[in-house]
């Protein structure tokens, strides 16, 4: 049990951060730029569905660890993170390939960060590898630590709330 939840959530997470600094560095994106330049209506169809996901587990995530039910808060998050991963990552693929150099690339990366950076967030109470993920994709100004950043507040007019 144990095997199979760091295969398919911890790892999978840790390919999918790992993935963007990968392409976000070969491309020359820095983190977290571009991030205002794409309002959510002018992205793609792809990533305005993955940022109406993001905020939807926002939502459910705060909601459920308000009620101390931190079961159904990892099977909302191993639920997004194989979205994120097999869905999204996979279906841009091409996306990130062409390079933040093209408003499709540069959205599917503003897009990726941002849900990675708010995954990081959600995952920070449960995994201690969160902190090293943190470190490597915080924006200059933010907090040292994720446990000193802010917790996520889920945008209606992107989710589903």
């Amino acid at each position: 049990m144990l095997s199979e939840i760091v295969r398919k959530v911890l790892l999978t997470y840790w390919n999918t951060a790992s993935f963007l600094v990968l392409y976000a560095n070969a491309g020359g994106w820095s983190l977290g730029y571009g991030m205002r330049r794409f309002p959510l209506l002018d992205r793609p169809l792809l990533d305005r569905w993955m940022l109406s996901e993001l905020h939807a587990v926002v939502s459910d995530v705060t909601s459920v660890l308000e009620a101390f039910d931190t079961a159904a808060a990892g099977r909302r998050l191993t639920t997004f993170i194989d979205d994120l991963s097999n869905w999204y990552v996979r279906r841009s693929r091409r996306r990130f390939w062409d390079g933040p150099g093209f408003a499709d690339g540069a959205a599917a990366f503003a897009t990726l960060y941002e849900c990675v950076t708010t995954l990081t967030l959600l995952l920070a109470p449960f995994v201690p590898l969160c902190r090293f993920v943190w470190g490597v994709l915080r924006r200059a100004g933010a907090p040292e630590s994720v446990h000193l950043a802010s917790w996520p507040v889920a945008d209606p007019v992107a989710g589903r709330s």
